[in-house]
């Protein structure tokens, strides 16, 4: 099997990056990655032989998931090992929080040990937004005035919500009652998740980041969900959501709707507070 060695230096070790699979699920909220063990040469025993195989595979299987921690985006211009150069403090907490992994699947097959190694992104502890993200004390509000639209944006094709076309949302559902939630439909624009990302206007204001949330809740469960389809993992928004078409990205990792739209949003989020609850999906 081909190594390359590569330098984690925000966790100040040397990690490996090995033909082994790892992955960032925003869907099911956790980062997990596979590692691979041989029984040690002095091994005398079969139990021996397993024992050694399985804490050399759980050590592969930690490298790998360092190096896919460090390449979760924190926001559109910082990533974990970003923070971590930065702050001793994230660093050493995400270290501790590689060492406290849980092992959540294993198997012993013609000598070789295989274990899958997780943790999650979410959580009041041991968890990566646990360990990077900071806590704010003083939230600031939501905007009240927002730019008007601007006569040349830079987001072509813009799709107004109360247009809407083939495969996308068909403006603002209403039923009469009010809102529970905000489902942003961001298919066809690329958008990359990350753990904190801000829904702006094609404006250039921002209508929802970290700033605007209780930090301690944003650490619990995130600022938003992301979905594949309207219909999966969008319970986060509630069952009466507002669904609005995302114009275009920003940073790859901001949604971004027509000032319109973000009038609508926030006027809709005085209305039953929404925004303040994090009941946001991203649909990309």
């Amino acid at each position: 099997m081909k190594r390359k060695i590569g330098l984690f230096v925000a966790l100040g070790f040397f990690a490996l990056s090995v033909a082994a699979f790892a992955a960032t699920n925003y869907e099911e909220n956790y980062i997990e990655a596979d590692g691979y063990g041989l029984p040690a040469e002095t091994a005398g025993t079969e139990a021996q032989a397993r024992l050694t195989a399985r804490r050399a595979a759980i050590a592969d299987a930690q490298r790998v998931l360092a190096e896919q921690l460090a390449t979760v985006q924190v926001d559109a211009e910082t990533t974990v090992q970003d923070a971590a150069l930065k702050s001793d403090v994230v660093k050493t907490k995400v270290s501790m929080l590689l060492k406290g992994s849980r092992v959540i699947k294993e198997s012993y097959e013609d000598g070789a040990y295989r274990v899958t190694v997780a943790v999650p992104l979410f959580g009041e502890r041991s968890s990566l937004a646990a360990a990077v993200l900071p806590r704010t004390v003083i939230r600031q509000p939501f905007p009240r005035v927002l730019k008007p639209e601007p006569a040349e944006s830079r987001y072509p094709g813009i799709r107004p919500s109360t247009e809407g076309t083939d495969g996308w949302s068909t403006g603002y559902p209403d039923n009469g009652s009010p809102y529970t939630g905000l489902i942003v439909d961001c298919r066809g624009l690329e958008l990359r998740p990350a753990m904190s990302p801000v829904i702006k206007t094609t404006a250039g204001d921002s209508i929802y980041g970290y700033k605007n949330l209780d930090s301690a809740q944003v650490i619990r469960r995130g600022m938003a969900g992301y979905a594949r389809s309207m219909e999966e993992n969008a319970a986060r928004a509630g069952d009466n959501p507002l669904i609005i078409c995302g114009v275009g990205v920003d940073r790859y990792f901001n949604p971004v709707v027509t000032a319109a739209d973000g009038e609508r949003i926030l006027a809709e989020n005085e209305k039953t507070h929404f925004l303040d609850a994090a009941a946001v999906v991203f649909v990309r």
